[in-house]
Formats: C-alpha cells, sequence, structure tokens
C-alpha cells in the first residue's frame, strides 16, 4: 500500500516538474488571461457603446411616440436583453464552445428561474397591466396603501411618486393581487367635502351659502347634480356634507379653491365653524376643621 502511495506521489511530481507540461500550463494561462482580458475589454466596450446607442434611441420621435407606459417596460427589457447578448459573446471570445455554452446557459437558467420564481410572476403582471391598461404612467392611483402617480412601469415593478415626493417601488405581481384605485381613469370625479357648523346655526342658511359657492365656481359639473345634506349630528356640532363633480384634470385645483372660500362665505353670515369645547364645573366645598 506505501509502495503504491509513494508511487503516485512521485509521478505527480515528475508530472508538474517536467518542463513541456510546465511550458503546456504557462501557454494556457498566458492564452486564458489574454482571452479574458480580450473578453472583458470588449464587454465594457460594447456596453459602452449601446449604452450611448440607446440613451440617444429613447430621445428620438419614433421611440417617444410610443405608449409612455410601455416605453419605461420596453427600455428595461433592451437594457436586460443587451447586457444578456454581451455576456454570452463575451464568454464565446473566452473560448467557450457553443454545446458548452448552451448546456451551461441551460444550467444557470435553470437555477436563476428557482430563485427568481417570485420575479416570473412580477414579469407576468407587468404584461398584464401594459395588455389590460389598468394604468399609465401619470396616472393618480392608490394602491397597498400608497397613494400618488405612476412615475414608471419596469418588467418587475411599479414606482410611484408620492404626493409627499418619496418613491414607492411596488412588484408587480403583488399590484395585480390586490385592489387598485386609478382616479385617472375616468373624466369627471366627485369631490367630498364635510363642514361642521354649531347646532344654533339655520341649517338653510349654510346651505345657501354653499350653493351660492357651486353657482360661481365654473369647474363644478352640473350634471352629475351637486348633493348637499346634513350627514351626521355630532356632540358639540353638525356636519354638512357637500358633494359636487369635476373635471379630472382640474379636480386638485377645484377641491383647494372651494376649501379656501367656504369660511369667508360663512363668516360673512356669521355661521361659526365650531372648534372642540369641554365645560368645566367646579364645586366649592368648605371644609371645617374640628378643634380639639
Amino acid at each position: 500500500m506505501e509502495k503504491h502511495y509513494n508511487g503516485f506521489i512521485t509521478q505527480v511530481i515528475d508530472t508538474f516538474t517536467n518542463e513541456e507540461f510546465l511550458v503546456n500550463l504557462t501557454n494556457s494561462l498566458i492564452v486564458f488571461i489574454f482571452r479574458f482580458a480580450l473578453a472583458l475589454i470588449f464587454f465594457l466596450i460594447g456596453r459602452r457603446i449601446l449604452k450611448n446607442f440607446l440613451t440617444k434611441y429613447y430621445k428620438t420621435h419614433s421611440f417617444k411616440s410610443i405608449d409612455s407606459s410601455f416605453r419605461t417596460f420596453l427600455s428595461s427589457i433592451i437594457d436586460t436583453g443587451s447586457i444578456v447578448v454581451l455576456l454570452i459573446i463575451s464568454l464565446l471570445i473566452m473560448g467557450f464552445q457553443h454545446t458548452s455554452l448552451i448546456a451551461f446557459l441551460g444550467s444557470i437558467g435553470i437555477g436563476v428561474g428557482l430563485a427568481l420564481k417570485d420575479n416570473l410572476s412580477n414579469f407576468v403582471g407587468g404584461l398584464i397591466i401594459l395588455i389590460f391598461k389598468t394604468y399609465s404612467v401619470d396616472d393618480e392611483v392608490e394602491i397597498i396603501g400608497n397613494y400618488g402617480i405612476i412615475s414608471s412601469i419596469d418588467v418587475f415593478s411599479t414606482a410611484i411618486t408620492t404626493f409627499s415626493g418619496d418613491i414607492v417601488t411596488i412588484p408587480n405581481g403583488n399590484v395585480i393581487n390586490n385592489q387598485i384605485i386609478n382616479y385617472s381613469k375616468t373624466p369627471n370625479r366627485r369631490m367630498k367635502i364635510v363642514i361642521s357648523v354649531a347646532y344654533e346655526t339655520d341649517i338653510d342658511l349654510v346651505f345657501d351659502v354653499l350653493n351660492g359657492l357651486i353657482k360661481n365656481n365654473e369647474n363644478i359639473l352640473k350634471d352629475p347634480e351637486p348633493f348637499i345634506n346634513v350627514e351626521k349630528y355630532n356632540s358639540s356640532s353638525i356636519d354638512i356634507a357637500l358633494k359636487v363633480w369635476a373635471k379630472n384634470e382640474v379636480y386638485w385645483g377645484t377641491y383647494f379653491d372651494i376649501l379656501k372660500n367656504i369660511k369667508p362665505a360663512l363668516d360673512s353670515v356669521n355661521i361659526t365653524i365650531p372648534f372642540p369645547q369641554m365645560d368645566v364645573h367646579i364645586k366649592n366645598h368648605n371644609l371645617y376643621k374640628k378643634s380639639s
């Protein structure tokens, strides 16, 4: 047993000290380094050229004429695809055979597919969003409690810019499995404003004041008809609900304009908007000390 082991060690040492073996190893190493450096240079230069080309293409009229929602989705696919193509060519430059490369990419694809199975549902979700036009870029939406404007629709996710300036990224798979409110989907939109008045207030006078506001605002639609009525009796006030419709594009301007003018209009007829109050009654107790 020991003789066989010593013989094997001797054979290994002879192989590694063989001059022809060392020459072949050195040559192979030089060729590998050269091919690797060539592939790396090709990838970096090719990536820069493609990036510059795609940047210019994205600014062309033909690309900008594509639907804004599909543009972000398409550009993310093109960017990812260009990297994959450059990577495959770089591997071929390094000396990978076509058959070996196909087998290698197949095994990598299976591994990546298992690791990124959730992203497959996100990709399908992105396609569903684009095909059925659930929402588009610049739409005002509320998705999973996030309220804002759609800024981009990518391969795997949707980005929302909230009204506080935050950017929220939501996986497309989660989007299609949850409730979506698209406020930009219809041309008209209803607003509701609740005004609280004191119990001693003349309700009919409040209605007259609010009707006057509605008539003086040209952005408020006559059809559907505006609605004003008592909504709730609170402990210290009465809630009056004002419900009107406006065009989607002027919704927020109209909403804030009405809010700004409600108080001056009520003040002009001496109607006050109450604030929470508490009456505190203190009883005075005379305390007597017993004299000793």
